[in-house]
């Protein structure tokens, strides 16, 4: 049996992985250049860039309204704002998700209300959810991990049933489909961050999706001042709007405009790289492949990750088996985002900053409190998705290689 690379042993992985997703394409290139040229770097009106890419959006995802932002996480801002989030409103929150999904709240002095979520897939959990709306529950915000939909009908049916407005977190999930509809189409208001390693990335941005004018208009008044923002404010007030300058920049606006143009054919090739990944896995002990559920597709596929389970390992922690995993030339790590219940903002008050004043007390939190959120994070080993984004089946090969030999070899490493 090879040794392992840890015990001296040589390495499975030799392969280079692929350069990182995003790159610019030569048309993006040729549009960057326009803009410099012609020193067209700021819009606070509906500039050609910024018509282009809001109507580009609102086609692909077939939707009236579309609003470009400087972040997802200002996209956020102006959706929670424009469903009417007021001081003291709780909105339900899945734990398992980037601090951005719950981080305007407290802008909004919200009360932000964090529920379990399922195991396996590390989406909301309806249940849970449920068992946490009180009086005081506004909205509920979702988002669709690693790429994978909610359960959207579910979720319409409870929002409907007690009167919820109900927000997207896109920002894992570009071109991903709940029973042939893409998402961002299926509540009051939808967002998708554009930035990172986003399958739609301009470096950094944001926009806002809504079918609601009355939504559109809120938002705009929030978001965005001066010339846009008379639609909404006489000329004399339009200024600055309520005060956050959240545009979209041109340069962004363009970039991002070129990959709408072909994300289906990149999220083809995408998924067929990363399905080729969860063949390989399919039937090694220790690591499940992330599922997909029949009636839906995970489009963008943010991220990738396995879970993983000592006990068919004889108890081998994850820690150690991701050191052997890295030692043989493996880009896999454990993920690097906690449980939103387990930062410090949601165990104590102490960070709570002078400008939240919810008009009560927000609930905290404690380790066990939401076992799946934690289950899930404990199992899950990432793979280097941002990379995985064009075909590399010799890679792969030896991905499968590596980690057979760790598992092959895990008696040794306990």
């Amino acid at each position: 049996m090879p040794k392992i690379a840890l015990h001296g042993g040589d390495r499975a992985v030799t392969a280079q992985l692929p350069r990182p997703w995003p790159h610019l394409s030569r048309p993006a290139r040729q549009r960057i250049d326009a803009l410099l040229d012609s020193a067209s770097l700021s819009d606070y009106a509906l500039g050609p860039e910024m018509a282009e890419f809001e109507e580009l959006v609102a086609d692909y995802h077939d939707v009236p309204y579309v609003l470009g932002a400087a972040s997802g996480t200002a996209a956020l801002h102006m959706a929670f704002h424009a469903v009417g989030v007021e001081p003291g409103d709780e909105v339900i929150v899945p734990s398992y998700s980037f601090h951005a999904t719950v981080a305007p709240l407290f802008l909004l002095s919200a009360v932000p209300v964090l529920c379990d979520v399922d195991p396996v897939t590390g989406n909301i959990d309806l249940t849970d959810a449920e068992r946490r709306i009180t009086g005081r529950t506004k909205a509920i915000v979702v988002t669709h991990m690693w790429g994978h939909p909610v359960d959207l009908d579910g979720l319409a049916t409870m929002a409907a049933r007690y009167g919820l407005s109900v927000v997207e977190d896109g920002s894992h999930a570009h071109g991903a489909r709940y029973r042939g509809k893409r998402v961002g189409a299926f509540s009051d208001a939808a967002m998708f961050s554009l930035g990172a390693r986003k399958m739609v990335s301009g470096g950094t941005g944001g926009v806002l999706l809504t079918s609601n004018e009355d939504v559109y208009r809120r938002a705009l008044l929030l978001g965005h001042c001066h010339e846009r923002a008379q639609l909404v404010l006489p000329p004399a007030d339009c200024t600055v709007g309520y005060g956050a300058n959240y545009h979209l920049s041109p340069l962004t606006a363009a970039v991002c405009t070129e990959q709408y143009l072909d994300l289906d054919q990149r999220i083809e090739v995408k998924t067929s790289v990363l399905e080729g990944l969860s063949r390989r896995l399919e039937g090694i002990p220790g690591l499940r492949p992330p599922s997909t559920a029949p009636d839906v597709t995970r489009g963008g596929w943010y991220g990738y990750k396995a879970l993983y389970d000592p006990a068919e390992l004889d108890g081998l922690p994850l820690d150690r088996f991701v050191e052997a995993l890295q030692a043989e030339g493996l880009a896999v790590d454990r993920p690097s985002n906690r449980p939103l219940h387990r930062l410090n903002m949601f165990t104590s008050r102490e960070l709570e900053p002078a400008y939240y004043q919810p008009g009560g007390e927000r609930p905290l939190y404690h380790e066990g409190e939401l076992p799946g959120a934690e289950s899930y994070y404990e199992a899950c080993l990432c793979f280097p998705a941002p990379h995985l984004h064009e075909p590399c089946d010799d890679l792969l090969d030896q991905y499968a290689e590596g980690i057979l030999k760790v598992v092959k070899n895990s008696g040794t490493l306990r």
